[in-house]
C-alpha cells in the first residue's frame, strides 16, 4: 500500500531507536524468553480507520528484558498482519514473530504414523501401531504383547439380533491371544515414545481447536523496562459520512454544517478507551497471500546409469571459429550501438503502514473547528490536511464493543453558503433546482457523503426538513452546489437555434477557402416568484470541437467539466432574459475545377465580396466550362453514331456470308458497307477536330482557374 510520512512516525523515530522485527516462522535455539505479556496485557490503544477499507491498529505493552507478546488474529486477517506488522521497541533487538501455520494439524500429522482421522477412531489408531507392545487389562487378567490387528466381528444376541464387536489380536510370549476390545479395562503402550506421540497430537488438536483464530507471538530481545508498540493494518468496514446542513434564510451568507462519521468495530476485540482517528483518501492498497505455504516445482532428473551409448547425429559444419568470430565482429562494428544505464536505487525514509500516523500529536499541528449546538453539544474532531488525504482525530478516548456501530461528529461549524436556483435542463426543462452554494473555508477538505438539509422556520420556531443532497469531495478553499428540491415557483423557458454563415474567403491555386461560422444561440426567459428574488445559475452545455462562448462575457462565466455556469440575479415578480451564444469558425475548401457552369455563374452573381475583375473571371470560367460541356456532348454523339454503324456493319457481314455468287442483293450490301466506311472516316475526323478544340479549351480553363486569386 502507498504510504505517507506522518508526524507520528517521525516523532517515534526521534524518541525511540526502533527495532523492526522481520517476520519469520522459526524461533532461534538461543532465544531466551524471560517474560510474557498476553493479549489482555496489551489492549488496542489506537485505531485509525480509512475510507479505503483499511484500519490501522496499535497495541502497547510494558515489558522488561526479553519478552514474548501475544495477541489473537482472525485467520482471514493473518495475511494483512504479516504484510504490515511493525514493532517499535526503544531498547530492543531484532527478534521474530511466530504463529501456527495455515494448516498446522496437517503438518503435525505428517510426521506421525497416524492421521487426524485415525486419532478420532480407537480401532484405526491401534491398527496404525501394528507391531507395537501394549499391556491390556481386562476381566480375565493382564496380557502383554504386540498388536497384530483389530478386526470387527458379528456377535449374535437374543431375539435374532446381532451386534458388532472388535477383537484385538496380540502376539504374546505364550503365542497368539485375542481380547474383545469392548471388555478391555485399560490399554497401555509400553513404548514411552508412542505415548508421547499421541500426547503431542492431542495437545496440537487442543491448541489449534479454534480454526478461525491464530495467536501471533512477538519475541523481543532487550534490556530494562520499556514501552513496546505493535502497529498493523487490517481490512475493515469503510467509515461512512453523513452531513446535516442548516440552510440560511434568503439574503444570509452563512449556514451551519455538521458532519457525522458512522464507524463499526468488526474485530474480535472490544475497543476500550482507544485513541480514534479517521482518514479520508484513496491510497493504493494491495493484498498478498503471505500465510499459505508455497513450494517451488523442481524438474525431475533421472538417475545416471550406464546404458547404451547413442551419439548425436552430425550435420556438418558452417565454417571455422575464426570465420565466425570475424563475421560477428563485423556485424557488431556496423550495427548501431546500444547503451544501457541503470539508475542507482536510493532507499531511505520511513512511512507508516497507512500514512495515518500524522495524527499522533494533534495538539501541535491541528486546529479545532468551530462548534455549534443542534442537539446537545457536539465535540468535532480535529482535522489536518495531508498530501493525499484528510485526517480527523477525536480528542476524547472512545470505547466500542466488538460487533457494534457508533456515530461521531467530525466537523461542526458555520460555513459560507448562499441559496441559488440551479437550472439543469436535462433534470427539469421548466423549473430550476433549489440549491445551496457551499464554500469550504476550513483548514482541511471534507470527504464525500450524503446531506440532510434543514431550513430555519420562524413559524415552527426551529428548523424543518427540506430535502436530501449529495456532497462530493470538497477541497479546502473550493465551493460546491448541492441541490435538494425542485423550485416550482421559478419558471424558465428555453429556445435554441443554430445558424451558419460564410465569413472570410480566399482563393489560390484553383482552390477557394471559406470561413464558415456556425452559431448556436440559446435564449432563456426567467420568471421569479412574486414573494422572493432568485439567484439563478444557468448550466449551458459545452459543445465539442472549437466552439467558444461569445455571449455573455466569458470573464463572468464559470466553467465545469461539462457545462458553463452563468449567474443571473432576478428580482421578485420580474422576468429577465439571457442569451447564450457559442460560435465555431471552420475553414471549408473546394476546387473551382469541380464546379459546374451554373454554380460558377451563381457564385459570380451572388457573392458581393468579389471584385468586378473576379466576377468577370468567374463568368469566363463558366463560359469555358459550358463550352467544354458542349464539346463533350458532341463527342458523345459521334461515339454513339459510330457504334450504331459498327452494329449495322456486323449485320450486313452476317448476311453476306449466306450469299454466294453474284447477285443484286449482294452488290447492294457491298455498296452499303462502302458508304458506311466513308461515314466512319468522316466521324473520326470530326471527333479528332473536337478533341483538339477540347484540349485548347481545357488549357485555357486551367490558365483562368490558376489566375483566380483573392
Amino acid at each position: 500500500m502507498q504510504l505517507e510520512n506522518g508526524g507520528y512516525l517521525k516523532s517515534a523515530l526521534c524518541r525511540w531507536r526502533r527495532a523492526v522485527l522481520m517476520l519469520s516462522f522459526f524461533l532461534p535455539p538461543f532465544f531466551a524468553v524471560s517474560s510474557s505479556a498476553h493479549a489482555t496485557d496489551m489492549p488496542v490503544d489506537r485505531v485509525i480507520l480509512s475510507s479505503s477499507g483499511l484500519a490501522q491498529f496499535e497495541r502497547q505493552a510494558d515489558v522488561s528484558g526479553n519478552a514474548t507478546l501475544q495477541f489473537p488474529v482472525r485467520r482471514d486477517q493473518v495475511d494483512d498482519v504479516l504484510q504490515s506488522l511493525v514493532v517499535f521497541d526503544p531498547k530492543g533487538h531484532i527478534g521474530s514473530v511466530t504463529l501456527a501455520g495455515r494448516q498446522p494439524l496437517d503438518q503435525i500429522f505428517k510426521g506421525l504414523p497416524f492421521s487426524h482421522a485415525q486419532l478420532d477412531n480407537v480401532v484405526a489408531l491401534l491398527n496404525a501401531y501394528q507391531g507395537t507392545d501394549v499391556t491390556v487389562k481386562g476381566p480375565e487378567g493382564t496380557v502383554t504383547g504386540k498388536i497384530i490387528r483389530v478386526l470387527p466381528e458379528q456377535t449374535a444376541l437374543e431375539n435374532n439380533k446381532t451386534v458388532v464387536r472388535y477383537r484385538l489380536s496380540l502376539m504374546t510370549a505364550d503365542g497368539l491371544q485375542q481380547v474383545v476390545l469392548e471388555n478391555v479395562q485399560s490399554l497401555k503402550f509400553d513404548d514411552k515414545n508412542v505415548q508421547n506421540e499421541i500426547n503431542s497430537a492431542l495437545a496440537a488438536v487442543r491448541k489449534n481447536g479454534t480454526h478461525d483464530r491464530r495467536t501471533m507471538n512477538v519475541h523481543l530481545l532487550g534490556t530494562g523496562k520499556r514501552d513496546v508498540t505493535l502497529s498493523y493494518v487490517l481490512q475493515a468496514p469503510v467509515w461512512k459520512t453523513a452531513y446535516r446542513l442548516v440552510v440560511p434564510p434568503t439574503g444570509k451568507d452563512k449556514g451551519f454544517l455538521q458532519g457525522w462519521a458512522v464507524v463499526e468495530n468488526m474485530t474480535a476485540n472490544d475497543w476500550k478507551d482507544v485513541d480514534l482517528s479517521l482518514v479520508s483518501g484513496d491510497p493504493v492498497t494491495f493484498k498478498q497471500a503471505l500465510y499459505p505455504a508455497y513450494y517451488v516445482h523442481r524438474p525431475e532428473v533421472p538417475v545416471k546409469v550406464f546404458g547404451m551409448t547413442l551419439p548425436r547425429v552430425d550435420h556438418g559444419t558452417v565454417g571455422n571459429a575464426w570465420q565466425m568470430q570475424a563475421a560477428k565482429k563485423s556485424y557488431e562494428m556496423n550495427a548501431p550501438s546500444a547503451r544501457f544505464a541503470m539508475d542507482g536505487m536510493v532507499m531511505g525514509g520511513s512511512a507508516s503502514p497507512m500514512g495515518m500516523n500524522a495524527l499522533a500529536a494533534p495538539e501541535a499541528s491541528m486546529q479545532e473547528t468551530g462548534m455549534r449546538q443542534i442537539a446537545g453539544e457536539a465535540h468535532a474532531a480535529l482535522s489536518q490536511e495531508a498530501a493525499t488525504q484528510v485526517l480527523f482525530h477525536f480528542p476524547d478516548k472512545l470505547s466500542l464493543q466488538a460487533g457494534q456501530s457508533m456515530m461521531l461528529p467530525f466537523v461542526s461549524r458555520d460555513v459560507p453558503m448562499k441559496r441559488v436556483s440551479l437550472y439543469q435542463p436535462e433534470t427539469n426543462a421548466r423549473h430550476p433546482l433549489a440549491s445551496v452554494e457551499i464554500t469550504n473555508n476550513g483548514e482541511s477538505s471534507l470527504p464525500p457523503g450524503i446531506l440532510t438539509l434543514y431550513a430555519e422556520n420562524p413559524l415552527l420556531r426551529g428548523i424543518d426538513f427540506v430535502g436530501d443532497a449529495q456532497l462530493s469531495t470538497l477541497n479546502k478553499g473550493e465551493k460546491r452546489l448541492v441541490s435538494y428540491a425542485l423550485d416550482t415557483k421559478t419558471t424558465i423557458d428555453r429556445v435554441q437555434k443554430t445558424t451558419s454563415t460564410e465569413g472570410e474567403m480566399t482563393a489560390s491555386q484553383g482552390v477557394i477557402h471559406t470561413a464558415v461560422v456556425y452559431r448556436a444561440e440559446t435564449d432563456y426567459t426567467i420568471k421569479a416568484p412574486k414573494d422572493a428574488p432568485r439567484t439563478v445559475v444557468i448550466e449551458q452545455a459545452r459543445m465539442g470541437g472549437d466552439y467558444k462562448l461569445v455571449e455573455p462575457n466569458p470573464k463572468t462565466v464559470e466553467v465545469t467539466e461539462r457545462n458553463y455556469r452563468i449567474t443571473v440575479p432576478v428580482k421578485a415578480g420580474t422576468t429577465k432574459t439571457l442569451r447564450v451564444v457559442l460560435e465555431n469558425r471552420v475553414w471549408e475548401s473546394y476546387g473551382i475545377s469541380s464546379m459546374s457552369d451554373d454554380q460558377l455563374m451563381a457564385y459570380a452573381s451572388g457573392n458581393n465580396r468579389l471584385s468586378r475583375a473576379m466576377r468577370k473571371a468567374f463568368v469566363e470560367i463558366a463560359d469555358l466550362r459550358r463550352a467544354l460541356d458542349d464539346i463533350d456532348q458532341k463527342i458523345a454523339l459521334i461515339s454513339s453514331r459510330r457504334n450504331e454503324i459498327f452494329q449495322d456493319q456486323a449485320r450486313i457481314r452476317e448476311n453476306l456470308r449466306s450469299l454466294t455468287g453474284k447477285s443484286a442483293i449482294r452488290q447492294k450490301y457491298l455498296d452499303e458497307l462502302d458508304a458506311q466506311e466513308t461515314s466512319i472516316n468522316k466521324l473520326a475526323q470530326e471527333r479528332e477536330n473536337l478533341s483538339n478544340q477540347r484540349q485548347a479549351k481545357q488549357a485555357e480553363l486551367q490558365r483562368k482557374i490558376a489566375a483566380v486569386s483573392f
